[in-house]
């Protein structure tokens, strides 16, 4: 099984909808029913370059995670998708909806690992040596949309925590 991100190109109004395929893939259609374009985790490792992030999160405790995966301002580049903003669709319903504004000025990236623990380690989910594995549900992912918590004004924490998406399997343009 493999989990697909899809970004949606804003086609018809820019309405699409989610939905999971036959074989477990996860796919963005527009109205129409035509699958606009989609990345499987593999490609998104192959096709961009993987940024590392250490951060907290909201639910962290203060304790930081290190991430890999790309930026989302370099996946949105590539389909032609900057400026206006987004919808941000993950596998339990719950939708975000983010601004050009706050990817550029923070970068997020789509994580698809995380870093290796020395609890990773001990329960054999990293092996000795391995320095990021896939994300897990538990993590969050297999996709998760990461910011730096630091770096985010004030004022968006509680009130913007929707942000930080996970289960991450659609992307929508909205204008």
């Amino acid at each position: 099984m493999s989990l697909v991100v899809s970004v949606g190109l804003g086609l018809v109004a820019g309405c699409a909808v989610a939905q999971q395929s036959d074989d477990g893939a996860f796919i963005l259609r527009d109205t129409l029913g035509e699958i606009v374009r989609s990345y499987t985790l593999d490609q998104l490792r192959e096709e961009f370059t993987p940024r590392e992030r250490t951060t907290e999160t909201p639910w962290s405790l203060g304790v930081p995670a290190g991430f890999r995966g790309p930026f989302l301002k370099d996946i949105l580049a590539r389909n032609s998708l900057l400026g206006g903003s987004f919808e941000i669709s993950a596998a339990d319903s719950f939708v975000a909806k983010i601004s050009s504004e706050e990817i550029e000025r923070y970068a997020p990236i789509l994580a698809t690992e995380k870093k290796c623990t020395d609890e990773d380690k001990h329960s054999g989910a990293c092996s000795p040596g391995q320095t990021y594995r896939r994300m897990s549900i538990d993590d969050g992912g297999p996709l998760y949309l990461i910011w730096p918590l630091h770096d985010l004004p004030p004022r968006y924490l509680p009130s913007r925590n929707a942000i930080w998406v996970w289960f991450v399997i659609s992307i929508k343009a909205l204008s």
